[in-house]
């Protein structure tokens, strides 16, 4: 999410737009952030009602700052000439913003990214009912998959006519100039390998992806599998490939350098990502980017721009069995393999790439902030 809408303002302004980011930080008022070399990002504390260390002392400090939060905003807004507000994952610090909408006249989005409204029912209630009432209060509800959009529903209640779903886009080019040469120690085996990136999170599938590695392991002819990321399911995972016989098979890379990614992608063999459920999956399109045949489960967003047997390979997910005979395939079939890398190349450039995709969501700002565009389609 974080490297999509770095993207996205970065090629808004270069098509003349302001484009004006904050976010949270320790800073008492808003000020350009001290990480960043960039006069176009900010950051803030913003103080949110609840504080489970201590709930009496932060009530009191959040009542006690709310009115010179408010100001501090509203002055900001009014700086900077802001005519539309995007909350990006809404959480419960965001509810200053609602508030000032009407005096401060701009138009309010709401961004919905997965885990944000997914993972909303696990939240304490007093911020599920802020959350649930930014995102039915907004100007404009957008979803990155028609699947997120409906899961939205089902969770927060019926949307009013205002939203719509727009998919996640990529800097092919940018992308793939950011190849540079791989650490030795990221790639601790040598051979053909078949890469998966993602968060070691229950939902990601990685313990089905080690039990299909097993039935497969007869037929892997060299290649070995190496996993990108961490996450509270990482010390179950590396047990569960001992147990299973598959750890020489395997290589746990943990969390690696943004920089180093594409380089991974460049040089893999194919593309695995075997999620319980996927808002949406722009690792997919990291790979089609490199023209990497890319196998994934058929869950949340990845059908809308995933077609079976044409740009990838879709499977059941908990499905370890097809999994593992699909993996086999794409090893044994270097010409299949081959034919869908290339046609994933072809997608991605042609429809999701940012020449296409920025333009979409310039149209749909347009109609927010003033009605005069119609509202794009996603593809």
């Amino acid at each position: 999410m974080a490297t999509f809408l770095e993207d996205a303002r970065r090629i808004l302004s270069k098509r003349g737009h302001e484009i004006y980011v904050l976010r949270t930080g320790e800073a008492r008022s808003i000020q350009p952030c001290a990480l960043l070399n960039d006069d176009h990002v900010y950051e803030f504390y913003f103080r949110g009602p609840w504080v489970p260390e201590a709930p009496v002392k932060g009530l009191i400090a959040f009542l006690l700052y709310f009115v010179p939060t408010l100001w501090k905003l509203a002055h900001f807004l009014r700086a900077k000439r802001i005519q539309l507000v995007s909350l990006e994952y809404p959480l419960g610090f965001m509810l200053y913003f609602p508030l000032l909408r009407r005096p401060r006249r701009f138009k309010l989005i709401v961004g919905l990214h997965g885990d944000d409204v997914l993972s909303l029912p696990k939240l304490p209630v007093y911020e599920q009912r802020i959350v649930t009432n930014l995102i039915r209060g907004a100007d404009w509800v957008l979803a990155h998959s028609s699947s997120l959009m409906g899961q939205a529903e089902r969770i927060v209640g019926q949307l009013k006519e205002q939203r719509s779903y727009l998919p996640y886009g990529i800097d092919c080019e940018r992308f793939r100039q950011r190849v540079v040469q791989q650490p030795e120690t990221i790639l601790k085996k040598k051979g053909p390998y078949i890469l998966t990136v993602a968060k070691l999170y229950e939902r990601k599938g990685i313990d089905v992806l080690l039990q299909a590695i097993k039935k497969a392991k007869d037929s892997l002819e060299g290649h070995f599998f190496l996993i990108v990321g961490d996450g509270p399911e990482e010390t179950r995972l590396k047990q569960m490939a001992s147990d299973l016989g598959v750890a020489d098979h395997v290589v746990f890379a943990g969390d690696i350098p943004n920089t180093v990614i594409p380089s991974l992608f460049k040089d893999c063999r194919f593309f695995v990502l075997p999620s319980r459920s996927e808002p949406f999956g722009i690792v997919l399109l990291e790979a089609m980017t490199f023209g990497k045949a890319i196998l994934a489960t058929r869950v949340g967003g990845i059908p809308e721009f995933v077609t079976d047997g044409m740009n990838g390979v879709l499977v059941p997910s908990e499905d370890s069995e097809t999994l593992a005979r699909q993996i086999r395939i794409f090893i044994q079939r270097e010409d299949q393999t081959d034919r869908i890398g290339k046609n994933g190349l072809a997608v991605v450039e042609e429809v999701y790439d940012y020449r296409s995709i920025i333009k979409k969501y310039e149209e749909l700002f347009s109609h927010i902030i003033d009605g005069s565009e119609s509202v794009p389609e996603a593809e």
